[in-house]
């Protein structure tokens, strides 16, 4: 499995937590309203499961929102992600504009992050 793979189910992982605990909702209410056991809910958001899109589609449903929306929240997670290792990678090197781009991207973060435009996933 690819790099972007692995973080892509990382941050559907981050997406059902993250959406489910905004709802205040517990994998048991949750597993009620979507229909998908509380089990499932729990392995997706350990990454033991990755779901399906038929599976993403009933969340979206049991939580009231869209799929465009849940879409857009687990693209913003997945940036963000990106971003993070991106960082993390440009640190560990001793070329200078590969640092430099690295702190900027920091700093666009930070100020991101203050506008509220990137919460915690």
């Amino acid at each position: 499995m690819n790099y972007e793979t692995l973080l892509l189910h990382e941050a559907i992982r981050l997406l059902i937590i993250s959406i489910r605990q905004q709802r205040r909702q517990t994998q048991q209410s949750l597993s009620i309203e979507s229909g998908i056991s509380r089990q499932y809910i729990s392995q997706m958001e350990c990454g033991k499961r990755i779901p399906s899109i038929d599976t993403l589609s009933q969340l979206a449903i049991a939580l009231k929102t869209s799929m465009g929306s849940l879409m857009a929240e687990l693209d913003r997670i997945y940036q963000h992600l990106f971003w993070q290792s991106q960082t993390n990678q440009a640190d560990k090197t001793d070329d200078p504009l590969t640092r430099c781009a690295a702190e900027t991207r920091n700093a666009s973060l930070e100020y991101i992050r203050r506008a509220g435009g990137l919460d915690k996933p």
